[in-house]
């Protein structure tokens, strides 16, 4: 019987990822079936499993996480690490949490201290994490909702930037400014993150507009601010307080999350929809209303996104059926972006 060779990336991560990946794969195998696809897998392998309702039958978890971003970080090209391909400057102490293989050993030998070599590409980027847990992101139609989604796609995130070496926090909010977790670097800190997450479900009203404002006071230093949210609030409003962001000299990406029914608007037959902020209700034909709404949906959509550029805000519209490698490479490309400038 043929096996794996020791070096595939994901054996670095330990047993419980392989396990972890034959559940993925399981679980994929059983998608296609239903679906009476072939089961047969072509292309990078792997990018077949960050399907986001494949990723939810097999539950969350900080090494689903790093399992996702190992994969998506093995199928690119070219790295997009400090220390790869760039100019070595000089050397910084250790500190827990660095990752050991980034240790000059020769430099310990010759003075008994950990030294790390930095390079001209490292930046210390200090990056907060802005979430939405209003009860409006408890909305979903498939197997995730939109909160489901969005913790997912923090907790990637997460993990990427402190493979990075970079300092990451969080800082949920919905009709006031919420739990909070200081930016760390050591690779630990996921665990806890992810904790925050799951420990303060979707609930309550929506005020992005001063949420975010009282945010901005808590950010004691320049870095980059990522804002996962549906941004279903006043359009005007939102938009102030995302542009206040920037003119504070953050550098800011905006994840605005959206479930394909909102999206595409499918509903079919007389349809009673409840606001899950309100439980106001209301029961409409969709047909009637679908153009009228779509409309109103790309027109909101543009506004936040030509607003948004006006001060450098990269605006992304995430469809919550849409992979999460996609979603990484657009954090990857705005990181690159900063780098550039």
């Amino acid at each position: 019987m043929r096996t794996s060779p020791p070096s595939l990336w994901w054996h670095r991560l330990g047993p419980s990822a392989t396990v972890l990946l034959q559940k993925l794969h399981r679980a994929w195998t059983a998608k296609r079936q239903a679906a009476g696809s072939p089961t047969v897998m072509t292309g990078s392998g792997t990018q077949h499993y960050f399907d986001p309702d494949i990723l939810a039958r097999v539950g969350f978890s900080p090494l689903l996480a790093r399992l996702v971003v190992e994969g998506f970080i093995s199928g690119l090209h070219k790295s997009p690490f400090h220390g790869f391909s760039v100019e070595f400057v000089d050397y910084r102490e250790y500190v827990p949490g660095d990752d050991l293989k980034n240790i000059d050993w020769p430099l310990y030998a010759r003075t008994d201290h950990y030294y790390i070599k930095r390079f001209e590409d490292e930046t210390n980027l200090r990056c907060t994490i802005l979430l939405d847990n209003s009860a409006s992101m408890a909305f979903g139609t498939g197997a995730m909702t939109k909160w489901d989604y969005s913790c997912f796609l923090a907790s990637c995130l997460a993990y990427l930037m402190l493979k990075q070496q970079d300092a990451v926090g969080l800082s949920l909010f919905g009709d006031t400014a919420g739990a909070l977790v200081r930016p760390r670097a050591q690779r630990t800190h996921l665990q806890q993150l992810m904790k925050v997450m799951m420990d303060h479900a979707p609930t309550g009203g929506t005020n992005i507009a001063g949420s975010l404002e009282a945010a901005i006071h808590k950010l004691k230093r320049r870095g980059q601010v990522v804002v996962i949210s549906d941004l279903i609030d006043d359009p005007e409003e939102t938009l102030k307080a995302l542009r206040l962001l920037a003119s504070n000299r953050h550098d800011v990406i905006v994840f605005q999350i959206h479930d394909p029914a909102e999206l595409e608007f499918s509903f079919q037959g007389a349809t009673l929809f409840r606001d899950l902020e309100t439980d106001e209700e209301l029961e409409i034909d969709p047909a009637a209303v679908r153009t009228a709404y779509l409309a109103r949906m790309q027109e909101v959509s543009e506004f936040y996104r030509t607003g948004l550029a006006e001060v450098g805000i990269d605006h992304h519209l995430i469809n919550t059926s849409q992979p999460y490698h996609e979603a990484l490479s657009i954090y990857l490309d705005g990181r690159s972006k900063v780098h550039r400038r």
